[in-house]
């Protein structure tokens, strides 16, 4: 056996000679692979070098990824094998064993999961690193949570011999007395892509007899190391770096390796996005894939089936409807303008069953070819769901399910879609092969494991040969390139660290040194895994940022024990930032005039009514958008009642106390006739709640809530009743009173909440508020609210005296009116002390044309169209608009503050 000390890499990104491999692939020898990822990389360079010598058809490289190899070896080699248990079988056996221990972790389903997926972890590493441990007889020292850990072990063992099953990780352990006692001549075997050999890989090759590692290439020639500001001015730098290389040079080869690449991939692509639009050459891919799960198609397809026999969130159902996987062009807008309707109705739940979505109080129907899909489906699922069947029969039932429901859409699907659905074919098998036991499972328990597997499968569409490779720094053993960039060299993050594993004694993983059991055995993986990379390209550089998520960031010894010191970054490499000048201010000074054939009839009034003319005080531009685009902010789904519709439900019960016979009451002496204050509000509460409580809220939470909500309003407006008890003598004219009334042109529709008539004879405007409201807000120029004064300057018949305007405040531990009245001692309550803001503060008929006037000009204003952005006050009027989309007043800089926690209500 010939053994080479150092290992060197080619791979489908190397455009440097790998002659050693070349050779023994084409005289018929075997190349061993670190990895699925590696194997294809020789393969394709491979191939690639049969093309430059102008071959037409050659044979196929005998090249395997090493776990590959050991299954091909075994299987050729074992008499009657039994069955070699995949991941997501394995897992289901841990999972029980877990489960059935009673572990305090082990209750829950994600824990049970998780602590499975470290059993195995622990199972796989004794395989590879200390295989004498399988032995029970050798685990009798092991205490606490490495004791249960080994009778798991025991049991594991148990549970494999009755199935007639073996975990892939004991097929290097098997194979091992096989090739002893094979006598047969066997290939030489070159390995390559091995940052280091695991002492069962030691163990195997040992056995197996001829076998030597690629010799190592030469260090890059040019390595240098530089220092960047942060991680976004070095990942910028990159990307233009790699840039300039293609321009130059456009077959050239590039690595770019990075820490984290999964999670970072976002900023990855933006970066590398932004050279790709202009540069036809500038071409990117990444090594790793994404999860399943994560794909369109796939996802499309999860949701689907969830949603046949569950609930989807609000945003997940937003997402399908919009999905060509889900509904053609014409139903994905059907669907849409159902949800907005929805949502217009204030309907919008956190959670949207099938059938919720499907009977939902909207305008908008639903497209009646996807109804029938669906329905088609849901009933299929129905019939199928009788019984527990096998996860065979379920994983056969899903592309049915799928079929019917319309899945994978009518458009042509692209390359990577056809990948996308053949690995998802792949996974529905992986799940069907969960019958090997014989059990019968529940679809939801089926739908678990699907989920599962698809977010634990990565997928990578089919390598299109780009120029840029992105890799992280284990994954890009066996590639080479012509230049290479190492980002994120931190003594942090390089070497990178990791934890023991928990369920092995830490004694036990140090003396066979499996990954993370002390920080040398890191440290010395992270000199290798350089080395290799120095190796790996002509060219190479290494950058550190300065700082890292505002911590000062150190270089990394281990880099600079090959490269140096870190420089600073050439400035020319730092890009520049956007100039000021890009964007130019434009004042908007054009107005749109509001005419009537221009409203969709002339003769209805806009919607919005007060609030309308409050947006226009607020900012032109805020009532311009509101009452003609419609536009409007969302309301987020809660689960239970929202302040708003606290409100609407107070609003409702004041209502229908003070509505009159026969059940309610229209005057101050009834009131103080009401023997059972309290039982008399109940009455009123439980029909307010009966009528006006949302459906979202009665199918979502238990019945209980609804009670404490009538509770808790029972005690409020019996507190306010008491309060009102103490007014002097008056008579309620009316409540929730409709009126339209046009104002120089415009015509809005108001609805006045209550209308009392004083002791004098005039009458008092009242608006309930539950939020934290003041008469300031009426304060000229340009109130806050006009609602009141719109409503008592133009909401009253021409007879009627107005006496006053006031908010009701009904709010717990702050009841009381607020606002202007002529005289309130004498027509609201004789106990007003001088220093009440009610006596300090009169209302008067000049203050009254003021406000008219002031209407009037807004009126005018949104009539003639103006709609220029002028906010009141941007620190409160900005922070609850919702419309900074539109209107786009981020750009001038405005601060915007958080929303207050409870706004007032209609």
């Amino acid at each position: 056996m010939a053994m080479r000390t150092r290992t060197a890499y080619n791979a489908e990104m190397g455009s440097q000679p790998a002659a050693e491999i070349d050779a023994h692939l084409c005289a018929g020898g075997t190349v061993v692979a670190a990895s699925d990822r590696a194997a294809r990389a020789l393969a394709a360079a491979y191939h690639r070098s049969r093309r430059a010598e102008g071959k037409e058809a050659w044979a196929s490289p005998r090249i395997y990824s090493w776990h590959t190899f050991i299954r091909l070896a075994w299987e050729e080699r074992a008499s009657a094998p039994p069955l070699i248990l995949n991941p997501t079988q394995e897992l289901t056996l841990w999972e029980q064993l877990v489960g059935a221990g009673n572990h305090a972790a082990a209750l829950l389903e994600a824990p049970r999961r998780n602590l499975a997926a470290m059993a195995m972890r622990g199972h796989a590493l004794l395989c590879s690193h200390a295989p004498q441990f399988l032995e029970p007889r050798t685990r009798t020292a092991w205490d606490q949570d490495c004791a249960a850990f080994s009778a798991w072990l025991s049991e594991f063992d148990e549970l494999c011999r009755a199935h007639h099953a073996v975990s892939a990780n004991r097929l290097p352990l098997q194979l091992i007395p096989l090739l002893q006692s094979d006598t047969d001549l066997r290939p030489h075997l070159l390995l390559a892509g091995f940052d280091r050999l695991e002492p069962v890989q030691s163990a195997v090759l040992s056995a197996w007899g001829s076998w030597a590692q690629v010799a190592p290439s030469d260090p890059a020639p040019a390595i240098q190391f530089f220092t960047a500001p942060d991680p976004a001015v070095e990942l910028a730098a990159a990307a233009a770096w790699c840039s300039r290389q293609l321009r130059a040079a456009p077959h050239r080869r590039i690595l770019v390796i990075a820490q984290d690449v999964r999670n970072r991939r976002g900023e990855f692509e933006r970066a590398f996005l932004h050279h790709a639009i202009s540069d036809p050459h500038f071409r990117f891919e990444f090594s790793l894939g994404l999860p399943l799960a994560q794909t369109a198609p796939v996802r499309a397809a999860q949701l689907l089936l969830r949603w046949l026999n569950g609930e989807l969130a609000e945003n997940e159902v937003d997402w399908l409807i919009a999905s060509p996987y889900a509904a053609a062009q014409l139903e994905s807008a059907a669907l849409q303008a159902r949800m907005r309707a929805l949502r217009k109705r204030g309907l919008q739940r956190t959670h949207w069953t099938l059938k919720t979505f499907r009977q939902g109080a909207a305008p908008a129907p639903l497209p009646e070819t996807w109804l029938h899909r669906m329905q088609a489906a849901q009933a299929q699922l129905d019939s199928l769901m009788q019984r527990r069947r096998s996860p065979l029969e379920w994983a056969d039932a899903v592309p049915q399910l799928l079929a019917a429901s319309g899945w994978p859409g009518a458009n042509a699907l692209t390359s990577a879609e056809f990948q996308v659905l053949g690995r998802w074919q792949d996974v529905l098998d992986t799940c069907g092969s969960l019958g090997f036991s014989g059990s019968r499972i529940s679809w939801r328990e089926f739908l678990a494991e699907l989920t599962h597997a698809a977010n634990e499968t990565l997928f990578a569409p089919q390598s299109e040969d780009a120029p840029i490779l992105i890799s992280g720094p284990a994954e890009s053993a066996g590639l080479t390139a012509d230049a290479a960039w190492f980002l994120g060299a931190t003594e942090d993050a390089w070497p990178a660290a990791g934890d023991s594993h928990p369920l092995l004694p830490l004694d036990v993983q140090r003396r066979a040194g499996m990954p993370h059991s002390s920080a040398q055995l890191d440290w010395d993986l992270a000199q290798t895994m350089t080395a290799r990379i120095a190796a790996s390209a002509g060219e190479l550089i290494f950058t550190c940022p300065r700082q890292a998520e505002g911590v000062e960031a150190r270089a990394s010894r281990i880099v600079m024990a090959f490269a140096g010191p870190p420089q600073p970054l050439p400035s020319e490499w730092i890009p520049s930032p956007i100039a000021a000048d890009l964007t130019h201010a434009v004042e908007d000074i054009e107005a749109l005039p509001l005419a009537a054939a221009s409203l969709p009839d002339a003769s209805v009034p806009l919607r919005g009514g007060a609030a309308l003319l409050t947006a226009q005080s607020q900012c032109p531009f805020k009532g311009f958008a509101t009452g003609r685009l419609q536009a409007k902010s969302w309301d987020p789904a809660q689960t239970g009642l929202t302040a708003a519709e606290r409100g609407q439900l107070l609003h409702a019960a004041l209502h229908s106390i003070w509505g009159g016979p026969p059940d309610g009451m229209r005057s101050s002496r009834q009131l103080n006739h009401i023997a059972d204050l309290p039982e008399f509000v109940a009455i009123h509460v439980r029909r307010a709640i009966a009528d006006h409580a949302p459906s979202r809220v009665r199918d979502e939470m238990p019945s209980r809530y609804l009670e404490l909500e009538a509770e808790r309003l029972i005690r409020l407006l019996s507190e306010w009743l008491r309060f009102e008890q103490k007014r002097v003598d008056f008579e309620v004219v009316g409540t929730e009173i409709d009126k339209t009334r046009t104002i120089d042109g415009l015509s809005l529709d108001l609805r006045l909440d209550r209308l009392d008539r004083l002791n004098n004879g005039a009458v008092l405007v009242i608006d309930y508020k539950t939020g934290d409201v003041a008469p300031k807000d009426w304060d000229l120029p340009r109130p806050e609210d006009v609602q009141l004064p719109l409503y008592a300057g133009f909401g009253l018949d021409e007879d009627e005296t107005i006496g006053g305007l006031t908010f009701a405040r009904v709010r717990p531990g702050d009841i009381c009116f607020a606002g202007r009245i002529g005289d309130a001692r004498a027509t609201l309550d004789t106990n007003l002390k001088s220093t009440s803001s009610l006596v300090k503060n009169p209302f008067d008929l000049e203050q009254l044309m003021a406000w008219r006037n002031e209407i009037r000009k807004l009126a005018r204003n949104f009539l003639a169209g103006r709609a220029d952005v002028d906010p009141r006050d941007s620190a409160t009027t900005c922070k609850r608009c919702g419309l900074q989309t539109i209107c786009r007043i981020g750009e001038q800089a405005v601060p915007l503050d958080e929303p207050e926690a409870e706004a007032a209500y209609d």
